[in-house]
């Protein structure tokens, strides 16, 4: 089943259940907020990758609108619903000055696997250690969604697209550990190289390593 919502591109992925804090400065926005604030409104958040509008978004609502200055930028908080096919996009909806369009809410697949997001966080966990940073992550349960944590293992906008797309808790859990277990090995190498860097000019340790001839 179809609808049409406000929508607002902006450069980012909102997944799911995320809280998101913006600050709405241009005009046509703020109109955007005043409706959806006045008529109970829904609005949705398309990413924008390279210049182009993806066909996959995310419903917001809005939860407040936390500050309003002086020259009438605001901060509001929102928070993601659903994901959303977009079927079609008004670069201005009749009479308003922000673009709107048609779009089909994305049901869900509520399974999981608890070996594979142990795998996960795993690797999670090795991804911080190999950047010498702290991580805390919840025990593993059949609520968990990865949604949770997608922005902050490393996921570029066009990965983090494809996982929004993706209507499958173990799929997405299989992309993400694919994910890591790409991304583990170039980190390390690149800790290795800073650390290489950094002992430029000092001097080494002479103690050869054991090798066999």
């Amino acid at each position: 089943m179809s609808k049409k919502i406000p929508l607002f591109p902006l450069s980012l992925v909102a997944f799911p259940g995320e809280e998101l804090n913006l600050h709405i400065f241009e005009k046509r926005y703020r109109q955007l907020v005043k409706d959806c604030m006045a008529n109970e409104l829904s609005f949705g958040i398309v990413p924008v990758l390279d210049k182009k509008l993806s066909d996959i978004g995310t419903e917001m609502e809005i939860l407040e609108i936390s500050h309003i200055y002086g020259d009438g930028k605001m901060d509001i908080r929102t928070k993601a619903g659903k994901a959303f096919h977009l079927l079609e996009f008004q670069e201005k909806i009749e009479d308003k000055l922000y673009p709107g369009g048609e779009v089909e809410l994305l049901s869900d697949i509520y399974d999981s696997n608890l070996l594979l997001l142990g795998n996960v966080f795993d690797h999670i966990k090795k991804l911080y250690k190999s950047m010498k940073m702290p991580i805390s992550l919840p025990v593993a349960d059949y609520g968990y969604r990865i949604y949770s944590i997608a922005h902050k293992i490393g996921l570029n906008t066009s990965q983090e697209i494809e996982l929004l797309r993706t209507r499958s808790e173990v799929e997405r859990l299989e992309y993400v550990l694919d994910h890591l277990k790409s991304l583990i090995p170039i980190v390390g190498q690149m800790e290795e190289m800073r650390n290489k860097v950094k002992m430029n000019g000092h001097f080494k340790d002479a103690l050869p390593p054991d090798f066999e001839l």
